[in-house]
């Protein structure tokens, strides 16, 4: 009899024994739900004859099980971490309705619309109130070999037009801003209200491409990419319990093998968007950071020269993915760019910070901009192609418990793309980069399975279903094999070549669409994974005495004070960082003739914590990826411009 354990078997089991464990079952929601904060009592109890019917689902205990990948299926509150976890603070921007808002026009213009009704609430009556508007501009700034660090963030502000009741907007006005005045007793102006509005007018260039039909004449779907940053599957599950099921019953696909292959953002979005690895990029078309980022073969271009609409949109203007101590774009890289209004509103609007992020933007949660220009984008655009990469950071990327209170707006905003038609003429991809990198969750061993596996879910219109089954099919099949961004990639290339042979990319040659059957036998290596992320193999925990432990944390720290005194070239700014202790030591279960180790320790001055792989062959050690580190550094690293630098740097 084969007892191995395959990732996805169900047990169902009926009858008395259906009683107890349904109970049982019944209790752990239970806990799950009263943490949640929603639950509802009377609708969890069922009778005895309903719970005699029911049918119980045991899961097994691994995502993905095969003799080279064995990921764990871990409960999302573990014992371990249970302390852990909490339910986020609500996001109260203002709370007073706004006195101005944008609706679309019967003549296919948008309208700037004051809220009457809303202006006792400021103090005053109609009368006493007056409101002007400004359009935001991005500015090109110089290009050739003239452009700097800050050519992604020219934009210009321009006058404040008077209007009483509403206006209509240009075509050319995307991004507007918004002041209203109360005029005082003494007759002077006081500013009582500021707000930005985004809207999506159909420029010429969008107009052109939706005349534009792909020359092959295939149908193809639109591409929409949502992205919540630094959001682990298992903290998805914790803290948005409705979206999740929401996505379930409705039959989107979850993918529980989807491994990261890069620290941050930037190396497991650019493997979705380009195919290559950070190495590759650097070598191809990213020398440095002080680079533009336009010469990159993003995949949107690709869309683009088929007829679709590009979009991009990410909060955080200043520490987003292609900006963050780096150039970003010289032009605008896709022909609706939300950039120029985010930098416009952190400048000229009041900002509320939590965990370092903007999450609002004078009255308004940042994360409403981008929700509601993705809806905005679909709608204007329901009858053409687009491809959309909408990245959003405040409520996530610093906080694991923030999002539990953005659950009701995300299932909001699901059932809004239902709404719209997008889901009969959009592939969807909804997913993040990795997990939370810092903090205390990290720092435990499910932490440490948590950063490396985001979460993805993706959603076929059922017209693609019925013209490719077999691609139907195999997506479905792969929700319990090892996938990576590079597969996302190709799957990407797949909806534009339309071809079953499309395989291999720059940054990983064995990877293929996920509309192809991945390998059941598949390793990290295959799927383009490194050693360091790779959540396939088990570990044993090792004795911190063992003198191996002190020699792979040495060899670790002698090869980051390298790298930081290559990087700095003779400079000092940093501090030669030294050993403290160690603070966990795993080794891989596995039989041949080298070991791997990862490694966590501290260091001095500033208390670093830092995690590598390292693996050993003929007592040789060798570092396997990248040094993470696993605490923030604040502003212990404000001597150094480079991100990566940042990681590893002590300012004297």
């Amino acid at each position: 009899m084969d007892l191995k354990p395959r990732a996805g078997r169900v047990l169902r089991v009926r009858g008395s024994l259906a009683v107890v464990l349904g109970f049982t079952l019944f209790l752990t929601f239970l806990s799950y739900s009263l943490l949640q904060g929603n639950v509802n009592i009377g609708r969890l109890l069922l009778n005895d004859e309903e719970r005699q019917e029911s049918v119980l689902e045991v899961v097994d205990s691994y995502l993905v099980w095969s003799p080279k990948c064995q990921i764990p299926n871990v409960h999302p509150f573990h014992e371990s971490i249970r302390n852990y976890i909490k339910r986020g603070q609500p996001i109260v921007c203002s709370t007073k309705p706004p006195l101005t808002f944008t609706e679309w026009s019967s003549e296919d213009r948008y309208v700037l619309r004051f809220n009457g009704s809303a202006a006792s609430h400021y103090g005053a009556h109609n009368h006493n109130l007056s409101c002007c508007y400004s359009a935001v501009m991005r500015v090109n700034g110089p290009t050739g070999n003239d452009y700097n660090n800050s050519a992604d963030n020219y934009y210009h502000v321009g006058e404040c037009s008077s209007f009483e009741d509403e206006v209509t907007l240009k075509p050319q006005e995307e991004f507007v801003l918004v002041k209203c005045f109360d005029l005082t007793q003494k007759g002077k102006k006081k500013e009582v209200y500021t707000n930005g509005h985004v809207v999506v007018p159909v420029k010429p260039i969008a107009k052109s491409k939706q005349e534009t039909v792909a020359s092959d004449g295939r149908r193809r779907p639109s591409v929409l990419l949502l992205g919540f940053d630094s959001m682990s599957r298992l903290n998805l599950l914790r803290t948005m319990p409705q979206t999740v099921r929401h996505l379930r019953e409705r039959g989107w696909l979850e993918l529980l093998g989807y491994n990261k292959v890069g620290e941050n953002t930037l190396p497991n979005l650019a493997a979705i968007l380009t195919g290559h690895s950070n190495e590759q990029l650097r070598k191809t078309c990213w020398p440095s950071s002080s680079k533009k980022f336009d010469n990159c073969t993003f995949i949107w271009k690709e869309f683009s020269q088929l007829g679709y609409v590009t979009v991009y949109a990410e909060d955080e203007p200043t520490s987003s993915t292609f900006n963050y101590h780096k150039t970003g774009f010289v032009e605008p890289p896709t022909d609706y760019y939300l950039r120029p209004f985010l930098l416009a509103a952190q400048n000229r609007m009041s900002v509320k910070k939590r965990d370092y992020m903007a999450i609002c933007l004078g009255p308004t949660p940042t994360s409403e901009y981008l929700l509601r220009y993705v809806t905005d984008i679909v709608s204007v655009f329901k009858s053409a192609l687009y491809f959309m990469l909408t990245w959003i950071n405040n409520f996530s990327h610093s906080s694991s418990s923030t999002p539990t209170v953005m659950d009701d707006r995300v299932l909001q905003f699901f059932h809004e793309l239902e709404d719209t038609g997008t889901l009969n003429s959009s592939l969807v991809v909804f997913l993040s980069d990795h997990g939370m990198r810092w903090g205390d969750i990290r720092k435990t061993s499910v932490g440490w399975l948590e950063e490396r596996l985001p979460f993805i879910y993706i959603w076929v219109p059922e017209w693609f279903k019925e013209e490719h089954p077999e691609w139907y099919k195999n997506l479905e099949i792969n929700k319990h094999r090892l996938s990576s961004p590079f597969d996302l990639h190709m799957t990407l290339r797949n909806l534009l070549e339309g071809s079953d042979n499309v395989t291999g990319c720059p940054g990983c040659p064995k990877c293929r669409s996920l509309f192809s059957e991945l390998p059941a036998d598949r390793s990290c290596e295959d799927a383009g994974i490194t050693p360091n992320w790779c959540t396939c193999d088990k570990y044993r925990s090792m004795s911190t005495d063992d003198k191996t432990v002190r020699d792979v944390a040495l060899f670790v720290l002698a090869e980051i004070n390298s790298r930081v005194k290559k990087a700095l070239n003779g400079s000092s700014v940093c501090a030669e960082l030294a050993f403290n202790h160690v603070i966990n030591m795993k080794r891989k279960i596995q039989v041949g003739p080298y070991d791997d180790y990862v490694v966590e320790f501290d260091t001095t001055p500033g208390g670093a914590v830092f995690e590598a792989t390292v693996g050993r062959s003929n007592n040789v050690f060798q570092l396997k990826g990248s040094v993470s580190r696993i605490n923030t550094y604040a502003n212990q690293t404000e001597c150094v411009e480079d991100a990566e630098l940042k990681l590893y740097c002590h300012c004297n």
